[in-house]
């Protein structure tokens, strides 16, 4: 799981977005998201689009890109998202063992994996008490960890348990249970981008291995380093202009950009929105 991800900010970028218009966003953190109010559709990495609707939740997987398109601009949005560690994720499979036994490895397919709520009303209350137990933790950072990951534990374990009957659940579980070598460089560069120069000889350091290693590891992952950089800047851009309102020329300075003008055009083409075709939103 990366420790940068600020639910609020894809929020508060989905909310913003303009309607009909495609838009994109990486997870650096598997999720799950349900949308209370309105309606989204959303693939994955050039997959199949799916319509979510308030009797929808989705399962997300962590480092893949997300495009979504919103519905009507007269339709208001509301969402609630919950972050997913790899470490909750090892935990689930593990007590969920005996059921995936018989599954062998799968190709993870880029196919959103939903679960429909509306028939199982507890369902939706069970998230919504997990997503306050997380709002409880930010507020209250000496609440005992153990405490936390043990109600967090049952929480997830029962929305999780809801997701078994579907057949792109396991590949998308194990897409993201294990912590890779480009989350560990996510993470340093989403920490230190303004504050050194993150060059792949100094991560590499930092990982304990040589460039050439980094670089091996990366490719093995399907990125490289130019692209985990970019993402790593342009997401805590992003993080800091929704949740944090930071002016431009502070962010520029903040994700480790000197010429002002050059980072808001990288910005600009990082986010840059299309109109999608022939994408049917019921």
């Amino acid at each position: 799981m990366s420790i940068v991800f600020c639910e609020e900010t894809l929020i508060n970028y989905i909310k913003a977005a303009p309607s009909e218009i495609k838009n994109h966003f990486y997870l650096p953190n598997a999720i799950l998201l349900k949308v209370k109010q309105g309606g989204i559709c959303l693939r994955i990495e050039n997959g199949e689009w799916c319509n979510l609707s308030t009797n929808n939740i989705c399962f997300l997987p962590k480092g893949k890109v997300i495009e979504f398109i919103k519905k009507a601009v007269s339709e208001k949005i509301a969402l609630d998202i919950m972050p997913v560690s790899a470490e909750m994720l090892n935990y689930f499979y593990k007590q969920n063992s005996a059921l995936f036994i018989e599954k062998k490895k799968t190709h993870y397919h880029s196919q959103v994996c939903t679960t429909d709520i509306s028939n199982t009303p507890i369902l939706g209350e069970v998230f919504y008490s997990a997503i306050q137990e997380i709002r409880h933790l930010e507020m209250n950072t000496d609440t005992k960890i153990k405490n936390v990951d043990n109600k967090m534990a049952i929480h997830l374990n029962f929305v999780l348990s809801f997701f078994l009957l579907e057949n792109t659940f396991y590949p998308t579980l194990q897409t993201s249970m294990n912590v890779l070598t480009k989350d560990k460089v996510y993470d340093y560069i989403y920490h230190n981008s303004g504050k050194q120069n993150c060059t792949l000889e100094l991560i590499a350091k930092q990982l304990h291995m040589s460039t050439s290693t980094l670089k091996r590891r990366l490719a093995s992952e399907d990125t490289n380093f130019s692209t985990i950089s970019l993402t790593s800047r342009m997401n805590k851009a992003m993080m800091l202009s929704k949740v944090d309102n930071m002016p431009m020329p502070r962010i520029a300075q903040e994700v480790g950009y000197d010429d002002i003008p050059h980072f808001i055009q990288a910005f600009k083409n990082f986010y840059q929105q299309s109109q999608p075709l022939n994408v049917t939103i019921s």
